[in-house]
C-alpha cells in the first residue's frame, strides 16, 4: 500500500508549491483527525486525502474525470475502497459510494473548501446553535457545501463541534 511519504510525493509530483496541493494536505489532516473516531486506519485516510485531487489540472475542465484518473495512476497501490473513495468524492464523475471512507472524504473535502472560502474566524464563529444553516447563508453560491457536509457528518455521528476542532488544530 501506498505510505504517507509516497503520498505527500506524489502531491509534489502532481500539484507542485499551489494551492491544490495545500488543499489536499489539508484534507489529509482532517481524514487523519477523523480516522480514530471510526477505529479506522490513520495512515490510509491520511493518504486518500492527500492524494484526492491528485489529477486536479490534468483533468480541468473535464471534471466527469477528476478521481478516475488519480484512481488509474494509483493502481492497486491503494485498496479498492480508498479507490472507489477517491472516484466518487467529485458527483460529476457519476461515480456513487456510500461507504464510511468515501463519505468521510467528501465531507472533509467540503469542510477544506468551506474553510478556504470563509476563512477560519468565520468557520469557527458560525452559529452554533444552527450552524448548518449559518454556514449556507455565508457561503452563498456554494452553500451546496454546508449541505454535503452536514449529510454525512450527521450520517456518521460527527457533531459540528468536532470539525470545528479539528479543523482549529489545523
Amino acid at each position: 500500500m501506498l505510505n504517507v511519504a509516497d503520498a505527500e510525493l506524489l502531491v509534489k509530483q502532481h500539484l507542485s508549491d499551489t494551492p491544490r496541493a495545500d488543499h489536499s494536505r489539508f484534507v489529509a489532516h482532517i481524514m487523519r483527525a477523523l480516522a480514530p473516531r471510526f477505529s479506522a486506519s490513520t495512515d490510509l485516510w491520511e493518504v486518500v486525502g492527500l492524494c484526492h485531487d491528485l489529477d486536479y489540472f490534468y483533468t480541468h475542465g473535464n471534471w466527469s474525470q477528476h478521481g478516475l484518473v488519480t484512481v488509474a495512476w494509483l493502481g492497486d497501490k491503494i485498496p479498492a475502497e480508498a479507490q472507489h473513495a477517491i472516484a466518487a468524492h467529485d458527483h460529476r464523475t457519476g461515480v456513487q459510494a456510500d461507504t464510511l471512507l468515501a463519505d468521510m472524504l467528501k465531507a472533509a473535502d467540503a469542510l477544506a473548501i468551506i474553510d478556504e472560502k470563509l476563512g477560519r474566524t468565520s468557520l469557527r464563529n458560525a452559529d452554533r446553535t444552527a450552524p448548518y444553516p449559518a454556514l449556507r447563508r455565508l457561503l452563498g453560491d456554494r452553500s451546496y457545501l454546508s449541505d454535503i457536509l452536514e449529510r454525512y457528518a450527521n450520517r456518521h455521528g460527527v457533531p459540528f463541534e468536532d470539525l470545528i476542532d479539528v479543523v482549529a488544530r489545523a
